[in-house]
């Protein structure tokens, strides 16, 4: 009975295809064919990928695959070739375009979640806000003082419940006139419904 190797190669010789030429117009590659010529079990994948080579190679060579299948079956033993090559194919990671599609997506997904996050976690923090001026409470005997400070771009800012002008770059400067006695100046510095930066300074005016 002619063994499952041998009716391979006599088929593809037959059709004058050389091994080359197989592996290029059935898309498997070449040692994978000359394994299957050779009955060198070892060198190829799982027996599940095996036996669609086979298929595929018995239709390409014009032979019959129900048979050629059964003469594999008949010389093929797969207790005695466990193979490590058959882990090492399913751990190969194959680009199709399938998977750049899929990773492509996956990274879209994971960048509008993180712009998400950064968006709620800027709603949760409050501004930066830094007074330059004044730095402490004082007694003073001038009718008014100069507010100075630097917030977040986009924060507003405001004296004693009184909205004042931010620059692009986050400065502010307001002038604000003193009531004799005590003031109790609060400069308060928010994004749209976040919590509020807030410094207070207490600033004596004496006449």
């Amino acid at each position: 009975m002619q063994k499952f190797g041998e009716q391979l190669k006599e088929a593809r010789k037959r059709k004058k295809i050389s091994i080359d030429k197989a592996s290029q117009d059935l898309v498997i590659k070449k040692n994978h064919l000359t394994a299957l010529e050779e009955e060198d079990w070892k060198e190829l994948p799982e027996p599940t990928f095996v036996k669609g080579y086979i298929k595929s190679y018995a239709e390409y060579l014009g032979i019959d695959q129900d048979y050629t299948l059964a003469l594999y079956r008949r010389e093929f033993d797969e207790s005695k070739f466990p193979q490590e090559k058959i882990s090492r194919e399913k751990r190969r990671f194959f680009v199709t375009p399938s998977r750049i599609i899929n990773t492509i997506f996956a990274l879209a997904v994971v960048a509008f979640i993180a712009y998400l996050s950064l968006q709620y976690l800027s709603i949760l923090s409050s501004p930066k806000l830094e007074l330059a001026s004044p730095k402490e409470d004082f007694t003073t005997s001038a009718p008014a003082i100069q507010i100075e400070g630097k917030t977040e771009k986009d924060a507003t800012v405001s004296v004693n419940g009184k909205f004042i002008p931010v620059t692009e770059s986050g400065s502010f400067s307001y002038e604000y006139v003193l009531s004799n006695g005590k003031n109790q100046i609060e400069i308060i510095s928010a994004f749209r419904l976040s919590p509020k930066s807030k410094v207070t300074r207490t600033i004596r005016l004496i006449r």
